[in-house]
């Protein structure tokens, strides 16, 4: 599901100074259930702080899916940030390990979204899901790569405030494979992207920074 204006220009503009300074290299789910840095992926990430700004976009997000769940089920807002060269390769949001996916740990994420909080002169670097169908119509080409062969999928462009959400699992809570997706390398410029995942159980205080 596509969202413009899921982020207003103030808030975007907050969410960069919370941020300012607090980059480190981007971390992967290891098959231990520990995070570290892969080659695979590239940015720069950060959680944010939960002030009233980020707890307000926390509602936004559980409001937008109707789940009867509260904000206790959402992980710490995350921003990512790409810079010339710098890639996610192909990756599923939902864990791939029943290990990683433990009710005490929060279990599995139902759901992500993905948006765009900075775009500065940014060539390329979109988000491919190579199977998911791109639709048919021109309309679409102001959000989507319409340049990008059919048989690749969809790409959405970076676009500041507008967000690709989805649902991670079936209904029988295994992973949905059709959302195997990529952040594709940035040929120029800076893209600043949020994570806004949410969980099957809720998390500990100490997993939502609360403590």
């Amino acid at each position: 599901m596509y969202i413009t204006d899921f982020l207003t220009t103030w808030e975007r503009q907050h969410l960069l100074e919370l941020a300012s300074g607090t980059f480190t290299d981007s971390n992967v789910v290891d098959s231990s259930g520990g995070q570290s840095p892969h080659r695979f992926r590239t940015s720069q990430s950060t959680s944010l702080y939960r002030d009233d700004v980020v707890r307000c976009i926390e509602e936004r997000a559980v409001a937008f899916q109707g789940y009867a769940v509260p904000k206790s089920h959402v992980e710490p807002l995350q921003l990512v940030k790409y810079g010339e060269g710098q890639r996610y390769h192909f990756h599923t949001d939902w864990f791939t390990d029943p290990a990683n996916a433990k009710t005490s740990g929060g279990g599995n994420r139902i759901s992500s979204f993905f948006g765009y909080v900075s775009v500065v002169n940014v060539t390329d670097g979109g988000t491919n899901f190579p199977m998911i169908e791109a639709p048919h119509d021109d309309r679409w080409c102001a959000f989507i790569d319409c340049d990008e062969p059919w048989e690749h999928g969809v790409t959405f462009r970076p676009i500041e405030g507008n967000f690709v959400y989805w649902e991670n699992l079936l209904w029988d809570g295994s992973g949905d494979n059709r959302n195997l997706h990529a952040g594709l390398p940035v040929t120029s410029g800076q893209k600043v992207g949020m994570n806004i995942w949410t969980r099957q159980a809720p998390l500990t205080k100490e997993l939502r920074g609360e403590i």
